[in-house]
């Protein structure tokens, strides 16, 4: 191990004094607000009422996620640049496209965000035949000496091999105007009929299928929220 991290020491050495430039930072991402959509893709409304980040309690209802939006990837195509992806995408009270979000708060430097987003890329495929639909929103980058840059969401992807949409949120400051962000991964089940939010889970969940499957049941047994 000794002998592997000198030959590492030594490459960055020759690498820096190469001049290959890699130690430049890259530029923050100019994370401005962007106009979304404030209509389903069947031109439905997205519900203004009781909005907010709290769960549903057992009888109680959920509040209602707001329509926030978003610059990304959706389904982590890179081809078209950059797109604004708002959660009306998603809201579909006849459950045309999908049933249940799984939205995810994550961080780059996070080990447990990294083996979660792994794993939602291996199940999405499976999961979108059930009706759900994956959003990730990366707030921080590889560490806390910089700013997230679009080279860490392009790098995200890439390595994280994800097929779902990706999202760009510096800092959390859109969804940390809805939930308490005290840790990551932050999960969020939101029943795409009313956009209520289920539940929320802070941490990684290590039972991928069978978190999204407590979902997908109570939305198959319960009617939408008023």
């Amino acid at each position: 191990m000794s002998h592997y991290r000198n030959a590492l020491f030594l490459f960055a050495v020759v690498s820096l004094a190469a001049g290959c430039g890699s130690s430049d930072p890259p530029p923050p991402f100019d994370d401005v607000d962007v106009a979304g959509r404030e209509a389903n893709p069947d031109g439905l409304a997205y519900p203004t009422n009781d909005l907010g980040g709290t769960p549903r309690n057992k009888t109680t209802p959920g509040k209602r996620f707001p329509n926030l939006s978003f610059q990304g990837y959706p389904d982590s195509d890179r081809s078209n640049g950059l797109q604004v992806v708002s959660m009306a995408d998603s809201f579909d009270p006849d459950q045309k496209r999908n049933k249940l979000m799984h939205f995810v708060g994550a961080v780059v430097w996070c080990p447990h965000c990294q083996a979660e987003t792994r794993a939602m890329a291996a199940s999405d495929a499976g999961l979108r035949a059930k009706g759900v639909v994956t959003v990730e929103t990366l707030m921080e980058g590889p560490d806390g000496d910089r700013p997230l840059s679009l080279v860490d969401l392009d790098d995200w992807v890439a390595d994280m091999h994800t097929n779902f949409t990706v999202l760009i949120d510096v800092e959390g400051r859109r969804l940390g105007s809805v939930a308490s962000l005290e840790g990551v991964p932050w999960n969020a089940l939101i029943d795409t009929r009313t956009m209520e939010i289920l539940d929320v889970t802070v941490g990684e969940v290590t039972d991928l299928s069978a978190y999204i499957d407590s979902g997908l049941t109570w939305v198959a047994s319960n009617g939408p929220r008023p």
